[in-house]
């Protein structure tokens, strides 16, 4: 099934022949030849629909490219919040940023490339992929930190694959449905959003979520495809440690575009110690990151670090 880029109803597609897992038969032999390149160009047209570009060109702060959700139906409005507390940062700490990859699962070769990386990438895989217990498996021999990227209902009403959440499901749904996913490969060591600008809108849903985490003791990282999130608030409330999307990495695949991206996030973590990514499994960006990574430190003074140094930092913990 379409699971990276969401559409539950497109045909089932095989893994690419590099790969060792078993192969998924679908009907369509066109789709059959190439489904690496078939889910980068669904993820990137996806992507463009469900988030609307002009809001970088719009924004005043060069730092700030959150990219907002189309509007979301009238009767979704957010519901008021406090001020979440500013995070600490530790001044003496050296600049650190963290970098993860989302929906993975679909290939297995690809996954490989991101544990080879020579620093901390997390791999963020979509629940009942055909590589994502394999890949999961790896990734813990390496050392690298998986999550669990968790579909959830978007505003701009696109397909978001099998094992999704949505705003109308009942609390014991909701549940059931993410703790199959959380079962679904090992290990996991957080959770973040794949889509997701509807139901983490919703306090209630969100609310329901972190409990979740709570009882398991997982992390949430919140990718921020809605400026009305609400799922920092509902971790707050649940105790949940948490962290939010500062950048993306790849919205346009080309060399030059991720580079400044990449630039904007090690401007922000020099400005405020550190930075979080998100970006995608593209070749451009698997390329961008094998040629940047290894000298990085020594060039820039910024190091990688993973998820949980990220937390540790946020909590002193």
């Amino acid at each position: 099934m379409l699971a990276a880029c969401g559409d539950s109803d497109a045909p089932e597609v095989p893994a690419s022949t590099e790969s060792p897992v078993a192969e998924v038969a679908g009907p369509s032999a066109a789709i059959a030849q190439h489904d690496d390149a078939y889910y980068d160009e669904l993820r990137a047209h996806w992507f463009a629909l469900e988030h609307a570009e002009k809001a970088v060109a719009e924004r005043s702060d060069p730092l700030d490219i959150d990219l907002e959700e189309a509007p979301l139906p009238a009767e979704s409005e957010p519901t008021p919040q406090l001020s979440l507390p500013a995070p600490l940062v530790d001044t003496a700490a050296a600049p650190a940023i963290g970098i993860i990859i989302d929906d993975l699962g679909h290939s297995l070769s690809r996954g490989r490339r991101l544990i080879a990386l020579p620093e901390p990438v997390t791999l963020a895989i979509l629940p009942h992929t055909q590589a994502a217990k394999a890949l999961a498996s790896e990734a813990a021999i390496a050392g690298r930190t998986v999550i669990l990227h968790q579909p959830m209902e978007n505003g701009a009403a696109l397909a978001i694959g099998p094992g999704g959440l949505y705003v109308g499901m009942e609390r014991a749904e909701l549940e059931r449905t993410l703790q199959t996913n959380l079962n679904s490969f090992v290990p996991i060591q957080g959770l973040n959003n794949h889509m997701g600008s509807r139901l983490t809108s919703d306090r209630q849903a969100m609310d329901w979520v972190m409990q979740v985490l709570d009882e398991r003791g997982l992390f949430f990282i919140d990718s921020r495809t809605s400026a009305a999130t609400q799922a920092a608030f509902a971790a707050e409330a649940a105790g949940v440690r948490h962290l939010s999307r500062d950048v993306f990495l790849d919205n346009e695949r080309t060399f030059e575009a991720i580079d400044a991206a990449f630039w904007r996030a090690l401007t922000l973590a020099r400005k405020q110690g550190t930075a979080l990514v998100i970006g995608h499994p593209y070749p451009q960006t698997l390329e961008y990151l094998e040629q940047r990574l290894p000298d990085l430190q020594r060039e820039e003074g910024v190091k990688v670090v993973s998820l949980e140094a990220l937390l540790a930092r946020k909590y002193r913990r």
